[in-house]
């Protein structure tokens, strides 16, 4: 099978939406692997990755409403308005992540500028890594890629203009 050019920036961000899936499903189901610590209240995390799991199910099959014609129904306006809050949150989310870590690790700012409230134990240095060198870089991908299909997106329905009707 082969892809458009123009579609496979909103397939990469399905796909790449389906694979964070897994791990939350798994700390929904209290699995412990690259988890910093414990949670005060396992039913809130429990909560919290579920939430996650649905919100990612929901970006994969935006994503391919953004290269399939199921998505040409619905208004274009709110299309683009999810598809940019859909790249600049993650791009924002691992910005930020990587600016706060950044600084911490440098020592600018202290430990209490992050709230670890909801951690009954945590492993900072085990956070900071992980965050760093794995969860903001999935968010940064995943900005990235649903800019491009966006704007495949655009640019694919400007071409896709009504001919005006001629009546003699």
């Amino acid at each position: 099978m082969k892809i458009n050019q123009k579609k496979w920036a909103g397939y990469a961000a399905c796909i790449w939406s389906l694979l964070y899936i897994p791990i939350h499903i798994y700390w929904a189901l209290g699995g412990t692997a690259l988890m910093p610590g414990v949670w005060k209240d396992e039913a809130k995390w429990a909560a919290v990755n579920w939430g996650a799991s649905v919100m990612l199910l929901a970006a994969a099959i935006f994503g391919l409403l953004l290269v399939h014609h199921w998505g040409q129904k619905i208004p274009r306006y709110l299309m683009l308005t999810i598809g940019w809050v859909s790249c600049l949150l993650p791009i924002m989310h691992a910005v930020y992540g990587y600016i706060t870590k950044g600084l911490f690790l440098a020592g600018v700012i202290r430990l209490e500028f992050f709230d670890f409230s909801a951690w009954a134990t945590v492993d900072v240095d085990n956070i900071v890594l992980t965050d760093l060198l794995l969860f903001e870089p999935w968010f940064l991908i995943a900005g990235v890629l649903f800019g491009l299909a966006v704007l495949h997106y655009q640019n694919g329905r400007k071409k896709i203009k009504k001919k005006p009707n001629k009546q003699s």
